[in-house]
């Protein structure tokens, strides 16, 4: 069962091309979107979540075809989105700001504190459901935003960059929380932190220039460098992972020049 299936995909921000003639199949899972800033993860994401339309190619997003109106209609409501920049007002209580979001997807004014609690309890906010926006951490404030692209029980979740900006230990907490989600939706997630995918993904894409440079399990991602750190001095540090990924990129722009 394919999640997401693009053909010959084309995008760009007026005459600055992004992607040209993509192709890819994501299925069920949770997927990462690897690669360095500017790569074109962020655009890629926002097709998906049908923010953005392409210029040319096929795009079906959980069976619909979203270039068609009434199937994108439909494919969003099944789909959750978190932009890596988005606003929250701070002087609203952190319920409400869940609750609105509810009845912005859709659902019934009673429903909507109902699911908002739920939202709420899953990524361990429910001690701080009266508080405040202003008075909150980065990392809940992150977890506030997960809530509210989740509240009405999506099939997909799209995140971008759901870690970036937070420290270490309340990277790893939010990185609980993705991983239990992860157990009963999919994800797709953009990320240019290797630990994000080690922790949290089945499967990897890396991107480079608007380009799939990778796809396949993270195991096999953390095999594909040629030699042994010892051979290679430039590949000596980091994991496993991180040393196949500066290999897939190497090779990929080696290949294209």
């Amino acid at each position: 069962m394919s999640i997401v299936t693009a053909n010959v995909l084309s995008f760009g921000y007026r005459r600055q091309p992004v992607f040209s003639d993509l192709t890819l199949c994501i299925g069920p899972g949770v997927t990462g979107l690897l690669g360095p800033n500017g790569a074109g993860k962020s655009s890629l994401l926002a097709l998906l979540a049908t923010r953005r339309l392409p210029a040319a190619g096929e795009l079906s997003v959980l069976g619909d075809n979203v270039l068609a109106q009434a199937s994108r209609e439909r494919a969003r409501r099944r789909i959750g989105y978190l932009e890596q920049r988005y606003s929250l007002v701070g002087s609203m209580r952190v319920i409400d700001t869940v609750a609105y979001a509810a009845w912005a997807q859709g659902l019934s004014r009673r429903a909507c504190f109902d699911a908002a609690e739920a939202a709420l309890e899953l990524v361990e906010l429910s001690d701080k459901s009266s508080r405040r926006i202003r008075t909150l951490s980065g990392g809940q404030k992150q977890r506030v935003g997960i809530a509210a692209s989740m509240v009405h029980h999506p099939e997909l979740l799209l995140l971008d960059e759901p870690t970036s900006g937070l420290d270490p230990e309340v990277r790893i907490s939010l990185r609980r929380t993705l991983n239990r989600l992860g157990r009963s939706i999919s994800i797709i997630l953009s990320t240019h932190l290797v630990e994000d995918v080690s922790a949290l993904c089945d499967e990897v894409i890396v991107i480079d220039e608007g380009r799939i440079v990778f796809q396949g399990g993270v195991d096999e991602l953390s095999k594909f460098s040629h030699d042994e750190p010892e051979s290679n001095p430039d590949r000596s540090g980091g994991s496993p992972l991180e040393r196949g990924y500066a290999a897939v990129l190497e090779d990929a722009r080696s290949h294209a020049k």
